[in-house]
């Protein structure tokens, strides 16, 4: 048996070498989808070249290594060796792929969309194209060239804004579909395990709140929708989680960004990371409200009510089907409540958009797939495409510690009254808006001072429940009631100038809904006097809970 020209190979050497071009974040996830194509071949090696230029740049080598590529060189290493690709692929037009494909030799181009189609008018800067970038002539043609050999558009409506070039007639334009919508499409099933991983309580709606970049994105021109939506969402009923394009993330380094949404973090927001949990975090959405991005428009082919809280129209191709898109969806506007906005949209029937952007819809990868060997010369293997499961998103979650409370009692229940608690962040609710409960694992000391109600939120035996009731009463005298949990499902609640209270929860309820349940009631009766002989019954998202006496007797304050 001859010797094998590279002894540490395991696997028999590859008949095709894929040069794989990414430039940016997007472009990186859209390549990565685009890639699974290959699977389970043995005749195909990939190699990925950074190229350079792209404001997320830093974070496209993470992006990579995160996802197992360890093959990765330069720009300038691919194009001296281009001669040895059999084919290159690209989800982005810019910053000299010309290069690898000089006046002869070079292997074949293939460019798809980093996003969900053709639609920005950006090139070196947003708003210099007259055409969608992917589709411009400066960007299809160079030295009166065709730059790509194949086009992969993500439906037909592309090709009629193909520009009329001579050159480009040769090359082959074939609607296959969205290879990424597919994957997410395909993962629905995975939904209630995406929301476990963020963390969603049974019963709540998470809303995702989706902003492009630039100063016409949800971000740049209305920031304050974040807080308004998480002011007015109630904690107790929802979850808001942010997905931010990594142009953001970059431009305004991760650190940066998440030092600017301090507060809205404090209030419970969910900072999704841009590499992959972006998707996920759709596939487990209730609701999203967004911009012009294509994370937007997104969620609304996965069927998901969406409201529009900013359209930057202006850098969008006038024939860009997102135009449609922004006439099928409501606005949210900033005179509008957001709750009573979100609840209509999650009462409305979705949005019909997929059919504007994505054709032949879970078939993307055979086609890819099929466009991707004609052009290698190579038949494809056997068996169908299939794509990977999404990984769990990762994200960082924000804590919410204080709030402003409010409850409705909205019935009776054999004498005990039957509440319907509600809590605001405080992070981002108005001082005026109700009574102030703060957790001791709040960090921000005025607001301790401030309490009308403190939780201590992980369970302690009841004598230390009882220390440090009295102390924290003694010490903050303008909280009226100290609440606590107990082992085994019960709670403490203690006022100044009253025995202590011992209640048990014959179902699931969270520290913060009873205290919040508590807080208010005192707001309107100074006691507790109803809750001690009849108890309480919590409506909550996921249920009825009542509170009533456990069997040992009360502790006396």
């Amino acid at each position: 048996m001859p010797p094998s020209p590279d002894p540490w190979r395991t696997f028999p050497p590859a008949e095709h070498e894929v040069l794989v071009v990414v430039r940016s974040v997007p472009a990186a996830g859209r390549l990565l989808d685009a890639v699974h194509v290959f699977d389970g071949d043995d005749r195909v090696e990939l190699t990925f070249a950074l190229n350079p230029g792209s404001v997320s740049e830093p974070g496209v080598e993470p992006m990579l290594r995160a996802a197992g590529v360890q093959r990765i060189i330069g720009f300038d290493r691919a194009v001296a060796d281009r001669e040895r690709f059999s084919l290159a692929l690209a989800a982005s037009p810019k910053e000299g792929l010309h290069r690898l494909r000089p006046a002869a030799g070079g292997p074949p181009l293939l460019l798809m969309p980093h996003g969900a189609g053709h639609n920005r008018l950006v090139g070196a800067v947003p708003g210099d194209l007259e055409t969608a970038s992917g589709l411009a002539p400066g960007q299809l043609l160079h030295a009166g060239r065709a730059l790509p050999a194949a086009l992969a558009l993500s439906h037909t409506e592309q090709a009629g804004r193909l520009p009329a070039a001579p050159a480009l007639r040769g090359v082959r334009a074939e609607a296959v579909g969205d290879v990424s919508f597919d994957r997410m499409s395909a993962n629905e099933g995975r939904r209630d395990r995406f929301r476990e991983a963020l963390r969603i309580p049974p019963g709540h709606r998470l809303i995702v709140v989706s902003s492009t970049w630039n100063r016409d994105s949800l971000l740049g021109s209305g920031r304050d929708a974040v807080r308004r939506l998480l002011a007015a969402l109630p904690a107790e009923s929802y979850r808001v989680a942010l997905i931010a394009h990594p142009n953001v993330w970059y431009r305004h380094d991760p650190h940066g960004l998440r030092r600017l949404l301090s507060d809205e973090q404090g209030a419970g927001l969910i900072l999704v990371d841009p590499y992959q949990g972006w998707r996920a975090a759709l596939v487990a959405a209730d609701a999203v409200v967004g911009d012009h991005g294509s994370t937007t428009y997104y969620a609304a082919a996965l069927g998901r009510p969406v409201l529009l809280a900013a359209f930057g129209g202006d850098e969008l191709d006038p024939a860009s089907p997102l135009h449609a898109f922004a006439r099928r969806v409501p606005f949210l506007d900033p005179a509008d409540d957001p709750r009573r906005a979100v609840e209509a949209a999650l009462d409305a029937p979705p949005p019909d958009a997929r059919d504007l952007l994505i054709a032949h819809p879970g078939a993307a990868a055979e086609r890819l797939r099929g466009l991707c060997y004609s052009l290698l010369g190579a038949a494809p293997p056997p068996g169908p495409a299939a794509l990977p499961p999404l990984p769990d998103p990762e994200h960082l979650s924000g804590e919410a510690t204080a709030w402003r409370v409010a409850a409705a009692t909205v019935d009776v229940d054999r004498g005990a009254p039957v509440i319907r608690p509600a809590l605001h962040p405080a992070a981002v609710s108005a001082a005026s808006r109700g009574p102030l409960l703060v957790s001791t694992e709040d960090t921000v000391p005025a607001r301790r001072d401030a309490a009308t109600a403190l939780l201590r939120p992980r369970p302690v035996p009841e004598a230390e429940a009882v220390r440090w009731a009295r102390e924290a009463l003694d010490r903050h005298p303008l909280c009226s009631l100290a609440a606590a949990v107990l082992p085994g499902g019960e709670y403490l609640l203690a006022l100044a100038d009253d025995p202590w209270l011992r209640l048990r929860a014959d179902g699931p309820a969270a520290p913060p809904e009873v205290a919040a349940a508590a807080t208010a009631w005192l707001d309107e009766d100074p006691a507790l006097t109803t809750w001690r002989e009849k108890g309480a019954v919590l409506l909550l998202p996921q249920g009825r809970t009542r509170l009533q006496h456990p069997p040992p007797p009360l502790i006396s304050g």
